[in-house]
Protein backbone atom coordinates (compact mmCIF):
# COMPACT_ATOMS: atom_id res chain seq x y z
CA UNK A 1 0.00 0.00 0.00
CA UNK A 2 1.57 3.33 -1.07
CA UNK A 3 2.26 6.01 1.59
CA UNK A 4 -0.57 8.45 2.17
CA UNK A 5 -0.89 11.97 3.54
CA UNK A 6 -3.54 10.96 6.04
CA UNK A 7 -2.31 11.85 9.58
CA UNK A 8 -2.83 8.73 11.70
CA UNK A 9 0.42 7.77 13.47
CA UNK A 10 1.33 8.96 17.00
CA UNK A 11 4.86 10.14 17.73
CA UNK A 12 5.78 6.83 19.36
CA UNK A 13 5.14 4.96 16.12
CA UNK A 14 7.18 7.52 14.19
CA UNK A 15 10.09 7.17 16.62
CA UNK A 16 10.03 3.38 16.30
CA UNK A 17 9.92 3.40 12.48
CA UNK A 18 12.53 6.12 11.91
CA UNK A 19 14.94 5.58 14.80
CA UNK A 20 14.53 9.21 15.86
CA UNK A 21 13.72 9.95 19.48
CA UNK A 22 10.61 12.05 20.24
CA UNK A 23 12.88 14.83 21.53
CA UNK A 24 14.85 14.96 18.28
CA UNK A 25 11.63 14.90 16.27
CA UNK A 26 10.28 17.90 18.16
CA UNK A 27 13.54 19.85 17.72
CA UNK A 28 13.67 19.11 14.00
CA UNK A 29 10.07 20.23 13.59
CA UNK A 30 10.52 23.40 15.61
CA UNK A 31 13.87 24.50 14.18
CA UNK A 32 13.79 23.18 10.64
CA UNK A 33 10.11 22.50 9.82
CA UNK A 34 11.01 19.08 8.43
CA UNK A 35 7.36 17.96 8.55
CA UNK A 36 4.09 19.56 9.62
CA UNK A 37 2.14 17.03 11.72
CA UNK A 38 -1.52 17.54 12.52
CA UNK A 39 -3.06 17.43 15.99
CA UNK A 40 -5.49 14.79 17.20
CA UNK A 41 -8.67 15.69 19.03
CA UNK A 42 -6.66 15.21 22.22
CA UNK A 43 -3.98 17.65 21.08
CA UNK A 44 -1.32 15.03 20.28
CA UNK A 45 0.88 15.12 17.18
CA UNK A 46 -0.18 12.67 14.45
CA UNK A 47 1.89 11.91 11.36
CA UNK A 48 1.16 10.57 7.89
CA UNK A 49 2.94 7.77 6.04
CA UNK A 50 4.59 10.45 3.89
CA UNK A 51 5.86 12.22 7.00
CA UNK A 52 7.42 9.00 8.26
CA UNK A 53 9.01 8.31 4.89
CA UNK A 54 10.58 11.80 4.80
CA UNK A 55 11.81 11.58 8.39
CA UNK A 56 13.38 8.19 7.72
CA UNK A 57 15.26 9.66 4.74
CA UNK A 58 16.46 12.59 6.83
CA UNK A 59 17.65 10.20 9.52
CA UNK A 60 19.66 8.19 7.00
CA UNK A 61 21.13 11.40 5.56
CA UNK A 62 22.26 12.66 8.97
CA UNK A 63 23.70 9.26 9.84
CA UNK A 64 25.72 9.63 6.66
CA UNK A 65 27.37 12.78 8.01
CA UNK A 66 25.10 15.56 6.74
CA UNK A 67 23.92 18.28 9.10
CA UNK A 68 20.15 18.43 9.48
CA UNK A 69 20.22 22.19 8.79
CA UNK A 70 21.60 21.45 5.32
CA UNK A 71 19.25 18.64 4.30
CA UNK A 72 15.98 19.69 5.96
CA UNK A 73 14.76 21.67 2.94
CA UNK A 74 15.66 19.10 0.29
CA UNK A 75 12.86 17.68 -1.83
CA UNK A 76 12.01 13.99 -1.54
CA UNK A 77 13.75 13.17 -4.83
CA UNK A 78 16.94 14.95 -3.77
CA UNK A 79 16.88 13.26 -0.39
CA UNK A 80 16.49 9.87 -2.02
CA UNK A 81 19.43 10.55 -4.33
CA UNK A 82 21.58 11.78 -1.45
CA UNK A 83 20.79 8.68 0.61
CA UNK A 84 21.55 6.42 -2.37
CA UNK A 85 24.92 8.14 -2.79
CA UNK A 86 25.71 7.79 0.92
CA UNK A 87 24.85 4.12 0.99
CA UNK A 88 26.71 3.42 -2.24
CA UNK A 89 29.81 5.04 -0.73
CA UNK A 90 29.56 2.72 2.27
CA UNK A 91 29.81 -0.33 0.05
CA UNK A 92 33.54 -0.55 -0.37
CA UNK A 93 34.31 -2.42 -3.60
CA UNK A 94 37.49 -4.37 -4.19
CA UNK A 95 38.82 -1.49 -6.30
CA UNK A 96 38.74 0.85 -3.31
CA UNK A 97 40.49 -1.75 -1.18
CA UNK A 98 43.23 -2.04 -3.77
CA UNK A 99 43.54 1.75 -3.94
CA UNK A 100 43.85 1.88 -0.15
CA UNK A 101 46.76 -0.54 -0.28
CA UNK A 102 48.40 1.49 -3.07
CA UNK A 103 47.93 4.71 -1.11
CA UNK A 104 49.53 3.15 1.95
CA UNK A 105 52.54 2.20 -0.16
CA UNK A 106 52.82 5.74 -1.58
CA UNK A 107 52.68 7.23 1.92
CA UNK A 108 55.42 4.80 3.02
CA UNK A 109 57.65 5.93 0.14
CA UNK A 110 56.89 9.57 0.92
CA UNK A 111 57.98 9.02 4.52
CA UNK A 112 61.25 7.45 3.36
CA UNK A 113 61.94 10.45 1.11
CA UNK A 114 61.09 12.78 3.98
CA UNK A 115 63.54 11.04 6.30
CA UNK A 116 66.19 11.28 3.55
CA UNK A 117 65.37 15.00 2.98
CA UNK A 118 65.05 14.34 -0.77
CA UNK A 119 62.99 17.24 -2.20
CA UNK A 120 63.16 16.18 -5.85
CA UNK A 121 62.14 12.62 -5.06
CA UNK A 122 59.25 13.63 -2.80
CA UNK A 123 57.95 16.26 -5.21
CA UNK A 124 58.06 13.83 -8.14
CA UNK A 125 56.27 11.12 -6.13
CA UNK A 126 53.49 13.50 -5.07
CA UNK A 127 53.01 14.98 -8.54
CA UNK A 128 52.82 11.53 -10.13
CA UNK A 129 50.07 10.52 -7.76
CA UNK A 130 48.11 13.73 -8.31
CA UNK A 131 48.21 12.92 -12.02
CA UNK A 132 47.20 9.33 -11.30
CA UNK A 133 44.32 9.89 -8.88
CA UNK A 134 43.25 13.47 -9.54
CA UNK A 135 43.53 16.25 -6.98
CA UNK A 136 40.41 15.37 -4.97
CA UNK A 137 41.30 11.69 -4.46
CA UNK A 138 44.94 12.61 -3.87
CA UNK A 139 43.97 14.93 -1.01
CA UNK A 140 41.69 12.33 0.59
CA UNK A 141 43.83 9.22 0.12
CA UNK A 142 47.43 10.46 0.22
CA UNK A 143 48.02 14.09 1.22
CA UNK A 144 45.85 14.20 4.35
CA UNK A 145 47.01 10.84 5.81
CA UNK A 146 50.63 11.68 4.89
CA UNK A 147 50.37 14.92 6.89
CA UNK A 148 48.89 13.04 9.85
CA UNK A 149 51.72 10.51 9.73
CA UNK A 150 54.33 13.28 9.56
CA UNK A 151 52.71 15.02 12.54
CA UNK A 152 52.49 11.82 14.57
CA UNK A 153 56.13 10.95 13.95
CA UNK A 154 57.26 14.46 14.79
CA UNK A 155 55.33 14.43 18.07
CA UNK A 156 56.80 11.03 18.98
CA UNK A 157 60.36 12.17 18.20
CA UNK A 158 60.75 9.93 15.14
CA UNK A 159 61.11 12.95 12.84
CA UNK A 160 63.11 16.10 13.43
CA UNK A 161 61.65 19.58 13.17
CA UNK A 162 63.57 20.05 9.93
CA UNK A 163 62.10 16.90 8.41
CA UNK A 164 58.56 17.92 9.46
CA UNK A 165 58.97 21.40 7.96
CA UNK A 166 60.53 19.89 4.82
CA UNK A 167 57.61 17.51 4.23
CA UNK A 168 54.91 20.13 4.75
CA UNK A 169 56.72 22.69 2.58
CA UNK A 170 57.08 20.26 -0.34
CA UNK A 171 53.45 19.13 -0.08
CA UNK A 172 52.19 22.70 0.10
CA UNK A 173 54.23 23.69 -2.95
CA UNK A 174 52.99 20.70 -4.96
CA UNK A 175 49.33 21.26 -4.14
CA UNK A 176 49.55 25.01 -4.75
CA UNK A 177 51.26 24.49 -8.12
CA UNK A 178 48.73 21.85 -9.14
CA UNK A 179 45.64 23.70 -7.96
CA UNK A 180 45.28 27.07 -9.72
CA UNK A 181 41.58 26.30 -9.24
CA UNK A 182 41.94 27.68 -5.71
CA UNK A 183 41.05 31.04 -7.21
CA UNK A 184 37.58 29.57 -7.49
CA UNK A 185 34.77 28.53 -9.76
CA UNK A 186 32.61 31.23 -11.27
CA UNK A 187 29.01 30.89 -10.19
CA UNK A 188 29.73 28.61 -7.25
CA UNK A 189 29.13 29.52 -3.62
CA UNK A 190 32.03 31.17 -1.81
CA UNK A 191 34.01 29.75 1.10
CA UNK A 192 36.74 31.57 3.04
CA UNK A 193 39.43 29.25 4.43
CA UNK A 194 42.34 29.88 6.78
CA UNK A 195 43.68 29.41 10.30
CA UNK A 196 43.24 31.58 13.39
CA UNK A 197 45.84 33.88 14.87
CA UNK A 198 48.62 31.86 16.49
CA UNK A 199 47.98 28.77 14.32
CA UNK A 200 50.82 28.56 11.79
CA UNK A 201 50.12 25.04 10.48
CA UNK A 202 48.31 25.83 7.23
CA UNK A 203 48.54 22.55 5.33
CA UNK A 204 45.19 21.31 6.62
CA UNK A 205 43.61 24.56 5.47
CA UNK A 206 45.28 24.18 2.08
CA UNK A 207 43.95 20.61 1.75
CA UNK A 208 40.49 21.90 2.66
CA UNK A 209 40.79 24.63 0.02
CA UNK A 210 41.68 22.09 -2.65
CA UNK A 211 38.77 19.90 -1.54
CA UNK A 212 36.30 22.80 -1.67
CA UNK A 213 37.52 23.87 -5.09
CA UNK A 214 37.09 20.33 -6.40
CA UNK A 215 33.45 20.48 -5.22
CA UNK A 216 32.80 23.59 -7.32
CA UNK A 217 33.15 26.21 -4.60
CA UNK A 218 34.77 29.60 -5.14
CA UNK A 219 37.60 29.47 -2.62
CA UNK A 220 39.22 32.45 -0.93
CA UNK A 221 42.28 30.94 0.71
CA UNK A 222 43.76 33.23 3.36
CA UNK A 223 46.55 31.00 4.67
CA UNK A 224 47.71 30.93 8.28
CA UNK A 225 47.72 33.08 11.40
CA UNK A 226 44.85 35.52 10.84
CA UNK A 227 42.80 37.47 13.41
CA UNK A 228 39.22 36.24 13.66
CA UNK A 229 37.94 39.72 12.82
CA UNK A 230 39.75 39.80 9.50
CA UNK A 231 38.43 36.37 8.54
CA UNK A 232 34.88 37.42 9.42
CA UNK A 233 35.25 40.71 7.51
CA UNK A 234 36.47 38.87 4.41
CA UNK A 235 33.53 36.48 4.60
CA UNK A 236 31.05 39.34 4.92
CA UNK A 237 32.56 41.38 2.07
CA UNK A 238 32.61 38.38 -0.28
CA UNK A 239 29.15 37.15 0.82
CA UNK A 240 30.66 33.79 1.69
CA UNK A 241 28.32 30.86 2.24
CA UNK A 242 30.84 29.22 4.58
CA UNK A 243 34.02 29.82 6.59
CA UNK A 244 36.50 26.98 6.98
CA UNK A 245 38.94 26.98 9.91
CA UNK A 246 41.72 24.43 10.44
CA UNK A 247 42.93 23.90 14.02
CA UNK A 248 46.03 21.76 14.49
CA UNK A 249 47.58 22.93 17.75
CA UNK A 250 44.91 24.07 20.19
CA UNK A 251 47.47 24.82 22.88
CA UNK A 252 45.86 28.15 23.78
CA UNK A 253 42.39 26.67 24.05
CA UNK A 254 40.73 29.68 25.68
CA UNK A 255 41.94 31.95 22.89
CA UNK A 256 40.87 29.51 20.18
CA UNK A 257 37.42 29.17 21.77
CA UNK A 258 37.04 32.93 21.98
CA UNK A 259 38.10 33.40 18.35
CA UNK A 260 35.70 30.71 17.12
CA UNK A 261 32.81 32.20 19.10
CA UNK A 262 33.69 35.61 17.65
CA UNK A 263 33.53 34.17 14.15
CA UNK A 264 30.24 32.40 14.83
CA UNK A 265 28.65 35.62 16.11
CA UNK A 266 30.06 37.82 13.35
CA UNK A 267 28.84 35.64 10.47
CA UNK A 268 25.86 36.81 8.49
CA UNK A 269 22.69 34.65 8.69
CA UNK A 270 22.92 31.63 6.40
CA UNK A 271 26.72 31.33 6.70
CA UNK A 272 28.12 28.12 8.19
CA UNK A 273 31.35 27.80 10.17
CA UNK A 274 33.20 24.59 9.31
CA UNK A 275 35.92 23.57 11.78
CA UNK A 276 38.36 20.72 11.32
CA UNK A 277 41.86 19.56 12.17
CA UNK A 278 43.38 17.44 14.91
CA UNK A 279 43.11 20.23 17.47
CA UNK A 280 39.42 20.93 16.89
CA UNK A 281 37.99 18.04 18.91
CA UNK A 282 38.54 19.82 22.23
CA UNK A 283 36.67 22.91 21.04
CA UNK A 284 33.30 21.42 20.13
CA UNK A 285 31.43 22.44 23.25
CA UNK A 286 32.38 26.09 22.82
CA UNK A 287 30.27 26.31 19.66
CA UNK A 288 27.16 24.43 20.75
CA UNK A 289 24.01 26.19 19.60
CA UNK A 290 25.72 28.00 16.70
CA UNK A 291 25.64 27.42 12.94
CA UNK A 292 28.87 25.42 13.17
CA UNK A 293 29.86 21.99 11.87
CA UNK A 294 32.91 19.99 12.94
CA UNK A 295 34.38 17.77 10.23
CA UNK A 296 36.60 14.81 11.05
CA UNK A 297 38.19 14.27 7.64
CA UNK A 298 38.49 15.61 4.11
CA UNK A 299 35.92 13.05 3.03
CA UNK A 300 33.49 14.39 5.63
CA UNK A 301 34.24 17.95 4.49
CA UNK A 302 33.52 16.95 0.89
CA UNK A 303 30.18 15.44 1.92
CA UNK A 304 29.21 18.55 3.91
CA UNK A 305 30.18 20.92 1.10
CA UNK A 306 28.26 18.91 -1.47
CA UNK A 307 25.13 19.08 0.66
CA UNK A 308 25.53 22.82 1.27
CA UNK A 309 26.07 23.47 -2.43
CA UNK A 310 22.87 21.58 -3.22
CA UNK A 311 20.96 23.88 -0.86
CA UNK A 312 22.30 27.12 -2.31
Amino acid sequence: MPPTDEPRHPIGVVAERTGLSPDVLRVWERRYSVVDPRRSTGGQRVYSDSDIERLALLQRATQGGHGISHVASLSKSRLEKLVRDIEAARRRPALETARSVESHEVIGKAMQLTEALDPNGLELLLKRNIARYGLAAFVDSIAAPFLREVGDRWHSGMLTVSQEHFATAVLQRVVTDTAPLLTGADGGPTIVIGTLEGERHANGALMAAATAASEGWRVIYLGADLPAGEIADTAIRTRARAIGISVVLAEKKSRARADLRHLAKAMTPGTTLLVGGSGSRELRESLSGTESVFVESMEALRTELAAMKTNV
